[in-house]
């Protein structure tokens, strides 16, 4: 299944603020990538001391999938490289995705035989946590594979590490750092919500940097995972300064920029697998970020092994950012709308789907059916949040009776996950609009003028 497209982005120009010495020696870096033979080299590349008494440095991995491959070539391999750096890392971030059973794809909930593989599967990697915190202290999180939907007490997870926590608020010589657990389906939930907009408040300074890191990197997203983006637009609303949210699950490096509507850009880094089976194209590696007076001056990339050195990467992101919207909040002549898991149960007809919390995804067939009197009368266009899961094409038909199926692909107008289509005279006649939908993911209806 072709469900992600592969980009790799290991460079970014500087911004044109003020930069002190310290950052002007990074404008050598940004232009091209830079590789350095060692770790300390990479540091010297960019003018990063990190013994400095205002200095350290964090270690990111993530999807590091014990499950797949032999337990001793996940963990192991890193700690080795981990375990000489002079200094150590402040602290391990591991971005999610820590096996694969709890839930081999989106949705899966897992019968009584992967749940005791991904039992475990957590156990073989027990060992190789406790050597790799012994390293420095580990901040962990869990991500889709890690847990499934309904599991709200992470029963399989704390069947073998107990209360170790999963979400993680803290600062370190001035900067705050926030994780939170991504769990199923990239929708936080309203407590752990209200938590990361709360520590947001609290422990970011105006005008600062603030690391944030989920497992899914998925702001932006309208459908798959669309959690992310309300949570990031709620928790940085208020937020000013230099902002950053790290995420795993695309198993690829890639840097992102969005702009929040009267609020502040964010830039959003994807960081590839750990795990060197794992389908990507860098893995396996993790990342150094270089802090230094309170903000981040450098990222380094190592590839697990590669006798070529370390990948340098510049403290700021130069694409062009795109809007963060919510579903719908950009629709012109919008009568009603609808989201999954926020009120759409009564409308729902046939489910042959992967549920999902707040979306569907490997969608066979999906059927809807709304009264046109939501609208008052007044709907001439539908709106779906839709998108492709597969190299199949996206299927959408109409009913005016729910018996009578009419495809209407290609009538539709696209524009990203938006697809709309005028509402045929028969459904209008009808005063009910029936919906089907195939091969897709879907996450939103709208009735519009």
């Amino acid at each position: 299944m072709n469900r992600r497209h592969f980009l790799h982005q290991t460079g970014a120009a500087l911004g044109s603020t003020a930069l002190t010495p310290l950052h002007r020696s990074l404008a050598a870096v940004v232009n091209e990538p830079r590789r350095a033979a060692t770790l300390e080299e990479a540091y010297k590349q960019l003018g990063f001391d990190p013994h400095a008494g205002d200095s350290f440095t964090a270690l990111w991995m993530a999807d590091i999938h014990y499950g797949g491959g032999k337990p001793e070539n996940i963990l192991p391999p890193m700690i080795a490289e981990i375990a000489p750096m002079n200094p150590r890392p402040s602290f391990i971030g591991i971005v999610g995705d820590l096996i694969c059973a709890a839930s081999r794809s989106f949705g899966t909930i897992p019968n009584e035989a992967d749940r005791q593989i991904a039992v475990e599967e957590y156990r073989a990697m027990k060992p190789h946590y406790e050597e790799l915190a012994r390293l420095a202290p580990v901040k962990l999180t869990l991500g889709n594979h890690d847990t499934y939907p309904g599991e709200d007490d992470l029963g399989l997870f704390r069947s073998v590490y107990g209360d170790t926590p999963v979400t993680h608020a803290f600062e370190t010589k001035g900067v705050p750092f926030i994780i939170a657990n991504g769990g199923s389906c990239g929708l936080l939930g309203d407590a752990q919500q209200a938590w990361f907009c709360d520590q947001v408040k609290k422990l970011h300074r105006p005008g600062g940097t603030l690391i944030t890191a989920v497992h899914q990197p998925s702001v932006g997203s309208l459908v798959r995972e669309r959690g992310i983006t309300s949570a990031v637009r709620a928790a940085f609303a208020e937020a000013r300064g230099k902002l950053w949210l790290i995420g795993g699950h695309e198993h690829e490096n890639r840097d992102r920029q969005f702009t929040i509507p009267r609020g502040e850009n964010v830039m959003n880094a994807w960081i590839t697998a750990g795990n060197r089976t794992s389908w990507g194209k860098e893995n396996p590696g993790y990342w150094v970020w270089c802090f230094s007076a309170g903000r981040l001056v450098g990222r380094i990339f190592r590839h697990v092994g590669d006798a070529a050195g370390y990948t340098l990467s510049a403290p700021e992101v130069t694409a062009k950012a795109e809007p963060l919207f919510l579903p719908f909040e950009n629709q012109e002549d919008l009568l009603w709308k609808v989201l999954v898991g926020e009120g759409d149960e009564p409308y729902r007809r046939t489910t042959k789907a992967a549920w999902c919390l707040n979306y569907w995804t490997y969608v066979r067939q999906l059927d809807y059916e709304f009264p046109l009197s939501l609208a008052k009368g007044k709907a001439k266009r539908c709106v779906v949040l839709m998108a492709s899961i597969s190299d199949e094409p996206t299927g959408l038909s109409v009913s005016a009776n729910g018996n009578d199926w009419h495809p209407i692909e290609n009538s539709t107008e696209r524009n990203g996950s938006y697809v709309t289509f005028t509402i045929p005279q028969s459904c209008l006649d009808a005063g009910t609009l029936s919906l089907r939908m195939t091969e897709c993911a879907v996450s939103g209806f709208a009735l519009t003028a």
